[in-house]
Formats: C-alpha cells, structure tokens, sequence
C-alpha cells in the first residue's frame, strides 16, 4: 500500500510540474510576440499599413486605438474609425495587429 500512495503522489507532482512549466511557456510565448516591431511586421504582411505614415507613427496609432478600446469604444466602432481617419478600408486588420502585439491584455 505504500507504494501505491507514493506512486500517486510522484505522478500527480510531476503532472504539476508540467502543467506549471507548460503554461508558463505559452504565457511567455504570448508575452514576447507582443511588440512594436511585430506590429508593423504584421501590419506590413497584410497591407494594413498607414498611408504616408512612419514606422513610428503608425506604432503611435496602434497605441491610440489600443487607449480608445480601454476607453470604451466598441471594436467595430474602433474599426470604422481608423478606415475614416485614415483614409484607407483596412481597419479591421489594422485593429487587430493592434489588439494582438501593443495591447494583447486587452479583453473586447
């Protein structure tokens, strides 16, 4: 009977264990994808790029429309938004890059 017990508790450590260790490795995953740069790599991949913009102006306006959806405004209210300010019809892919490497705490 002791071995019993004691096999059941070196299992459900070592299930612990990797749980732990799995998760972690997602959450750090997620956390070190989430940057300006693959932003406008992103962006840039599907033609959702700011007309006339630079690199560091459309980041400012990744973090704007990150502010705005903490703010209140509906996704799709976000999306209309950068399409008329903008001038351009790629809001929608805009507004995800944003949502996905400058704000990816964001729960909308």
């Amino acid at each position: 009977m002791p071995n019993t017990r004691i096999r059941a508790r070196i299992a459900t450590s070592i299930f612990a264990l990797t749980v732990a260790g799995l998760g972690a490795g997602v959450l750090g995953a997620g956390t070190a994808m989430a940057t300006p740069g693959s932003f406008l790599d992103e962006i840039s991949i599907n033609g959702a790029t700011l007309p006339g913009m630079t690199g560091d102006q459309m980041v400012a306006a990744g973090y704007a429309t990150c502010d705005h959806l903490r703010a209140g405004v509906s996704v799709l209210d976000e999306m209309s938004a950068v399409e008329q300010t903008y001038h351009f019809s790629q809001g929608t892919l805009f507004v995800s890059a944003a949502t996905t490497n400058l704000c990816p705490n964001f729960a909308g």
